[in-house]
């Protein structure tokens, strides 16, 4: 009798704490999301991703020792989506959260109000990076780190307009490795908006650093529940202004083009290989994989947005759309309700996903200056659950109402931007 008591009372110990198991499985947040920007008004909004705002909301309101936040620039507007974003930054920091903040110089008449609201407040600190002066670029990277072990990275500028006005994409992952990884490229740069020498910034890029990195040899693997787990590491531009053993987002992109078998679908704002900022000339490097995945038998489809009609962008778009296999729309969002927003009502969105298997989300647009002059970041992701749920946001696009074919004979005018 006593051992069946025992056994009948290890029966119920080891359900409860299966059960409890269960529960906190349910309730853990989780390690990877897909996270997505709607205009209103449009038929954007896959069902089940999250959208920015309330992500970003989370985040921040949850923090409890530090935000390190990379941006291009920080541009409010009082009552519009931005508004509440900064109030909790302002409110965490001022609970003893240690925040830093590292804009681009060149765009800073866009962020002077946000910076003129956040520099005197407690626990706050925020650099300018002169990126213009050290490589001719900017700093366009947009990520953010929560407590050294949640990253955000994605195509959403810390603009009023990124949150409801332009459709986004971006990610966040809750691992501690990656964070690291992140942090540590962070830190380079913060380091060097304090000290802008590039001779100096090169001697650190080579210290080894105290941890292991997550690169494309060593990724790490999220486990999902009731789904095949993932693989993702991220890559940085420029290599002037990254460690030289964090991966390089050029030569990362290219490898996954050129791992693409059967479909490539791509979304991004621009795309050319005639180089726009800084030094004229041809940029063969991802034209040429783009070109060889197209004569390999690899079904390519591109939407870009209707700003990228200016010439000679266009006619690079035409020459794309000559190639067999290579399918090229753009993407025309109709005018917010409450009328005409400069800036916005843009595809913004740069992300790709590839037989249904391999992903990328990036904060840079595809042309040279943006892997070669400007500070981007991107994350490099194997899995199906990924790359099903970006087919689907690239599928509604593509199917949708608001894209038109670029044919070769064609001429399609930009649009009023400002």
């Amino acid at each position: 009798m006593r051992a069946r008591r025992r056994l009948l009372l290890g029966g119920a110990a080891l359900l409860a704490m299966l059960l409890c198991s269960a529960v906190l499985a349910q309730s853990a947040p989780p390690a990877f999301q897909i996270v997505e920007s709607v205009p209103v008004g449009t038929i954007y909004g896959q069902p089940g991703v999250p959208r920015t705002q309330a992500v970003w909301l989370d985040l921040i309101n949850h923090a409890q020792k530090s935000i390190d936040l990379a941006a291009f620039y920080i541009s409010n507007q009082p009552g519009a989506a931005l508004q509440p974003v900064l109030d909790a930054l302002i409110r965490r920091a001022g609970a003893g959260v240690k925040v830093r903040i590292l804009l681009d110089a060149s765009f800073m008449k866009e962020s002077r109000a946000a910076y003129d609201l956040l520099k005197d407040k407690p626990h706050i600190d925020i650099r300018i990076l002169p990126v213009n002066q050290l490589t001719g670029g900017v700093l366009h990277a947009k990520y953010f780190i929560v407590d050294d072990r949640t990253v955000f990275v994605g195509s959403q500028n810390w603009d009023w307009r990124a949150l409801d006005q332009i459709h986004e994409i971006g990610a966040l992952v809750r691992n501690t490795r990656l964070a690291k990884t992140f942090t540590a490229a962070f830190d380079f740069d913060w380091q060097l908006a304090a000290d802008p020498s590039l001779p100096a910034a090169a001697l650190r890029a080579v210290q080894p650093p105290d941890f292991a990195p997550v690169t494309a040899q060593d990724p790490i693997i999220i486990e999902q529940p009731e789904r095949a787990p993932i693989s993702l590491f991220p890559a940085f531009s420029p290599p002037a202004l990254s460690p030289t053993w964090l991966d390089q987002e050029q030569p990362q992109l290219v490898r996954f083009i050129d791992g693409a078998q059967h479909t490539l679908d791509i979304q991004v704002m621009t795309l050319s290989a005639f180089k726009d900022y800084g030094p004229k000339g041809w940029w063969p490097a991802l034209d040429s994989a783009l070109r060889d995945a197209a004569a390999r038998g690899v079904r390519v489809r591109i939407i870009v947005a209707d700003w990228a009609l200016r010439e000679p962008m266009q006619a690079y778009l035409k020459s794309l759309a000559l190639m067999p296999g290579i399918t090229v729309k753009y993407s025309t969002l109709p005018e917010a309700p409450q009328g005409f927003i400069p800036y916005a009502r843009v595809e913004h969105c740069k992300y790709a996903v590839a037989d249904d298997r391999m992903s990328y989300i990036g904060t840079g647009n595809w042309s040279w200056s943006y892997f070669a002059t400007t500070v981007d970041a991107s994350l490099f992701i194997t899995g199906t659950a990924p790359a099903q749920t970006l087919s689907a946001i690239f599928n509604r696009d593509w199917n949708g109402p608001y894209v038109q074919r670029i044919e070769p004979g064609g001429h399609y005018a930009p649009p009023r931007v400002r």
